[in-house]
């Protein structure tokens, strides 16, 4: 049954939950226009900077010499850097906001299997705290493993001695360590990743209650995101391979042109900038737009399962369904 708790309902449980039809395209659809209003503003925001570089490539083509360009360079970014440093916190609270919005409708499709729906109140409010929660964990976990790791190589380092015969076997020790720095950043992940659906399943900020969601269930989530991850991974490199294989075909129509304005950076743009090349640009760009939306849908499937199949209770599935 779909809302059983197994493994395969969880890593297959974007395709079976429950809940109104048509959620998938039009969320996909809002995701491509919400990502190219965003990138829009960042081109708003960086436009200053780019005309800057814009410049300096100008003045390279006509003779501009090393020193000139590096003062320049300088001269100009001091002048702008305020701005600078406002427009990438400007940028980092709007990509967290993005995020705490659409996986605040995800949850909801998945939790309290609601229909698509996108908005800024309670339920985004409460992500945007588990999500900042996140990033101090990220940055925590990250630091612990470099020191586990240091301290592992160390203890290999200090019984092997530093004789070159030992080289191999302290690089196998490295790798030993940051295996296990890795599993265990992977152990609390899993454990805490159904947070953000709690979160939204009971209306408050629920970070490390997710532990509880998880207990017994480590194995089962853990292999569902491997899976996922192998299955998501494969599908990446089979679009990367078609949009390369799109913008290869675009360059060698046009390679008699490219050519021709090797020398001239003003002549190459426009060479670039044919329909075709742009065309197919454009293209791949909001496929692989549409792609990581659906794969942030995808990859929240496993975790959502746990919470609504909390044997703690809470969640809206069946009893009959999760303890069958």
């Amino acid at each position: 049954m779909a809302q059983r708790f197994s493994f395969d309902n969880a890593f297959l449980h974007f395709a079976r939950a429950d809940g109104p039809h048509g959620f998938v395209w039009k969320y996909m659809l809002t995701y491509v226009l919400a990502t190219v209003l965003l990138v829009g503003i960042g081109f708003v925001l960086f436009r200053p900077l780019i005309n800057i570089w814009w410049d300096v490539i100008m003045d390279v083509s006509r003779g501009m010499t090393e020193a000139e360009m590096e003062a320049i360079l300088v001269r100009r970014m001091t002048e702008i850097i305020g701005w600078i440093i406002f427009s990438y916190i400007l940028m980092l609270l709007l990509g967290l906001v993005f995020w705490a919005v659409f996986e605040a409708a995800i949850q909801r499709r998945y939790v309290r299997e609601e229909g698509f729906r996108l908005g800024f109140g309670g339920d985004e409010l409460r992500l945007l705290v588990v999500g900042l929660i996140w990033a101090v964990f990220i940055v925590v976990s990250y630091i612990l493993s470099l020191i586990l790791t240091g301290l592992l190589t160390g203890f290999v380092f200090a019984g092997l001695g530093a004789g070159g015969d030992n080289a191999a076997l302290l690089g196998s020790g490295f790798l030993a360590s940051m295996l296990t720095s890795w599993l265990i950043w992977a152990y609390f992940a899993v454990r805490l990743s159904p947070a953000a659906a709690i979160t939204i399943r009971d209306q408050k900020v629920a970070f490390f209650d997710a532990w509880g969601a998880t207990r017994g269930r480590f194995w089962t989530l853990f292999g569902a995101f491997i899976v996922l991850a192998i299955l998501i991974g494969i599908v990446w490199m089979f679009m990367y391979m078609i949009i390369g294989a799109g913008l290869g075909a675009s360059v060698y129509a046009n390679v008699a042109e490219i050519e021709q304005a090797q020398d001239d950076p003003v002549a190459l743009i426009g060479a670039l900038l044919t329909f075709d090349i742009v065309g197919t640009l454009l293209a791949g760009y909001f496929i692989m737009i549409a792609m990581q939306g659906l794969v942030l849908y995808v990859w929240a499937g496993p975790a959502a399962l746990a919470a609504k199949t909390d044997p703690r209770g809470g969640g809206v599935a069946q009893a009959a369904d999760v303890f069958a």
